[in-house]
């Protein structure tokens, strides 16, 4: 993908400078989207697509890595080793903006998720707090954490919250006609999930047969998958068990959450998105 100017984004959470040391493959996969957005979700349906199984040779996040993350995988050459040890095709995830990553070969594909950003948020907010112990200072209350990321509010020092919304949605939106990325939207996925399934499988050039296709999209439904979090889903703190991972898997929680004066913060936020993406992100469908 073509990045001509590309920027680096380093703060104590993520290291775009890591993709510096990346040695892609032809046929690498990039799964990229903002937190919270679909992104396990992604990873267990192309990690379907990948083996043509639901049955999966490793947990999903070694199979998976985040690769631009500092808080896990610290040592880049340990997760280099085993990314260079996969002998299927790979498949990383990221939360960078598109334009933090490097030039990749042209045969790599990309898969963009994006949800409704009010939805994310407040799922966001239930991660984290589960996640406070590296993160001090999370508030328990849904409703401050929202107006904490809608202000430009930060965590982590310096770290606006926000930026890691709206930075990816803004770049890879600007990439959504090129034919090397796939934007799909969360919404699509609860409304069709056997046809994004579908989708994504023909943009990866993945051919399925037919009697495999209902295995693949049961495994890939959110009961499902919450039922096996053991596999899914990144460590999480031992006495709070994984299910807590995947919260509600709905689109409208933010309705009777918060108030007129907290939606107004989200309103300034989404008004400086490019035209026809704040659309997109709030009801899915094509992109552009």
């Amino acid at each position: 993908m073509t990045t001509p100017t590309r920027r680096l984004y380093q703060n104590p959470i993520f290291d775009s400078a890591r993709w510096d040391s990346y040695r892609a493959r032809p046929d690498d996969i990039l799964i990229a989207t903002p937190p919270k957005c679909g992104t396990t979700w992604m990873q267990r349906i192309v990690s379907c697509l990948v083996f043509g199984s639901s049955r999966l040779p490793d947990d999903l996040d070694s199979l998976s890595p985040w690769f631009d993350y500092l808080l896990r995988d610290a040592d880049l050459d340990a997760l280099l080793a085993r990314l260079e040890a996969q002998r299927h095709r790979r498949f990383v995830k990221t939360h960078l903006p598109a334009d933090g990553l490097p030039e990749l070969p042209e045969t790599v594909r990309y898969v963009f998720v994006a949800r409704d950003l009010r939805d994310a948020v407040l799922s966001f907010h239930n991660q984290m707090w589960h996640s406070r112990e590296a993160f001090p200072g999370i508030p328990g209350d849904p409703r401050e954490f929202w107006r904490l990321v809608f202000s430009g509010g930060t965590i982590a020092g310096d770290f606006v919250i926000r930026d890691m919304f709206t930075g990816p949605l803004a770049t890879w939106w600007q990439r959504r006609n090129d034919p090397r990325v796939l934007m799909v939207h969360y919404q699509d996925m609860l409304d069709d999930l056997e046809g994004q399934m579908r989708r994504v499988a023909g943009h990866l050039g993945i051919t399925i047969p037919e009697e495999t296709w209902p295995e693949l999209v049961n495994a890939c439904r959110f009961e499902t998958m919450r039922a096996d979090s053991a596999r899914l889903v990144p460590p999480v703190p031992a006495e709070d068990g994984e299910q807590w991972f995947f919260h509600r898997g709905t689109s409208g929680q933010w309705r009777g959450t918060v108030t007129a004066e907290d939606l107004a913060l989200y309103e300034e936020t989404v008004s400086a998105l490019p035209s026809g993406l704040r659309t997109w992100v709030e009801s899915g469908g094509q992109a552009g």
